[in-house]
């Protein structure tokens, strides 16, 4: 199969097991929202750092250097799962006794007994990790689609019975908790791999020695993915965080379905032509402009229908979180080229490059925090949209070169999307400004429906690139 066809099938595949995966849990949180109110997801968010933490030491790197290994044998699967499994335990252990440190710190007992069931989570993903991975490698996406389908099923079920008859922020923990379980045993069910009682110090040092820094840099970035949830955790209530929690959700979904999908695919499939530089560029580039196409004008629209959008979804209870969630809609346009252009220092094995740029954004984000600080909540959260875009600064730069495709003609790529986004947005607006809806569901469909048209004519006139591109992509599969 063509690295084309294999990329198309990919997407297609990932784009089920994602929508299905997070789309499902997505709406299981939203019902979860209107039922449990802003406190039990603020409890929920003062708790998130400390997993995402806990998630990224467990794995440590260990997975994305057996996926881009050129050669490898039963001995870096089994080391790596050794190495994974003996990880996520110690974590495990040591925030099982961090916890009532953790409470105390956020003045929330009931957190202890969160940490400690949600901890879990660790171990029981450390056992499916290499199954999962051998899978990836082959681009086996369909297959990974298959088996993700009943534990999120079960997840949501489950967390929908606990929080209806009303276990509160447990009944979140569990949604994602039993997911996981499920998930793991089919897994394995479905793996023919089992590990050997192997453990090499050889492969054990080469695997390391590439994974620990991607360990460091994504340990580095989840702490400030998070920051924020520590700091209005600290400084205010779990109302507060709860507001700022769901539009943060909210906001990263579209994205994060994007991102991800786009991302499973191609980490493999660059993986597989990083000897052909020239090529790499191509392949991102269309990455790229299809991404921004994409995401850039839902992000500006979501941003223009926000009020009525929360009042539809969640309730007016969650109307105070519209403000958090029109400024970050700003920020996360972006999200998508952060993540491609840190796949290409994996790729090149770069985790070096990668560490020390984690480092630098990281300098930025505290001197933001600090400044941020000063005009109270809002501040905070702008802050978080002007690290953003220092971030992107840096690592365009720093790619341009890996892939010959030069930061300037990066940005070049987006303007037309931006603008045209922009200009879609603004008729909206004007609209709105003139036509009161009685309805927030009518409210929403026109906006989408005008915006989005306004969008494609105007994309359409400038003969687009991204938007023949996906024209040709649809007509090819359905030719099919």
């Amino acid at each position: 199969m063509s690295l084309k066809n294999q990329a198309i099938g990919g997407v297609i595949w990932t784009v089920v097991d994602t929508f299905v995966l997070r789309g499902l849990s997505f709406i299981a949180t939203l019902i979860l929202a209107r039922w449990l109110g802003p406190a039990e997801f603020g409890l929920v968010g003062m708790i998130t750092v400390f997993i995402a933490i806990g998630t990224s030491l467990t794995d440590s790197g260990l997975t994305s250097s057996l996926i881009r290994a050129q050669e490898k044998d039963s001995r870096d699967y089994s080391t790596v799962f050794w190495m994974n499994l003996g990880i996520s335990i110690l974590v495990y252990l040591i925030l099982f006794f961090s916890a009532p440190w953790i409470a105390d710190f956020f003045n929330q007992s009931v957190l202890v007994r969160l940490i400690r069931l949600y901890c879990i989570s660790f171990i029981i993903s450390a056992f499916s990790a290499v199954q999962l991975v051998r899978l990836t490698e082959k681009m086996n996406f369909k297959k990974i689609a298959k088996i993700n389908i009943p534990g999120t099923l079960v997840g949501v079920i489950v967390g929908l019975i606990l929080g209806y008859h009303g276990y509160g922020a447990f009944a979140i923990v569990w949604m994602y908790l039993s997911t996981q379980v499920l998930q793991s045993i089919i897994l394995w069910w479905n793996s023919n791999w089992r590990p050997n009682f192997i453990y090499s110090r050889e492969k054990a040092k080469y695997h390391y020695r590439f994974g620990y820094k991607l360990m460091l840099s994504g340990l580095i970035n989840t702490i400030f993915q998070n920051i924020y949830n520590i700091v209005i955790g600290r400084l205010y209530n779990p109302v507060t965080l709860g507001f700022y929690e769901r539009s943060q959700t909210l906001n990263m979904y579209p994205v994060t379905v994007l991102t991800s999908v786009i991302s499973k695919v191609t980490y493999p499939l660059l993986a597989n032509i990083q000897e052909d530089k020239k090529k790499v560029g191509s392949v991102y580039r269309k990455i790229l402009r299809l991404a921004f196409f994409l995401i850039a004008p839902l992000m500006l629209l979501m941003a223009t229908i926000a009020k009525p959008l929360f009042n539809l979804i969640l309730g007016q209870e969650w109307e105070a979180a519209v403000p958090f969630f029109q400024i970050l809609c700003l920020g996360t346009m972006f999200y998508p080229i952060h993540a491609f252009n840190l796949n290409v220092f994996m790729v090149y094995g770069r985790s070096d490059l990668f560490l020390k740029l984690e480092v630098i954004k990281k300098v930025v984000i505290v001197l933001a925090i600090s400044i941020g600080y000063c005009f109270g909540i809002y501040g905070l959260v702008f802050s978080s949209v002007i690290t953003s875009y220092i971030a992107l600064l840096i690592n365009t730069h720093y790619s341009a070169d890996m892939i010959n495709y030069s930061q300037k003609q990066q940005f070049k790529d987006m303007f037309p999307t931006f603008v045209s986004g922009l200009l879609s947005v603004m008729v909206v607006l004007i609209l709105y400004s003139f036509v009161n809806f009685e309805y927030d569901i009518v409210k929403i469909a026109i906006g989408l429906v005008l915006g989005g048209g306004i969008y494609l004519s105007i994309n359409y006139m400038i003969k687009s690139t991204p938007l023949f591109y996906s024209i040709n992509l649809i007509k090819e599969k359905i030719r099919r």
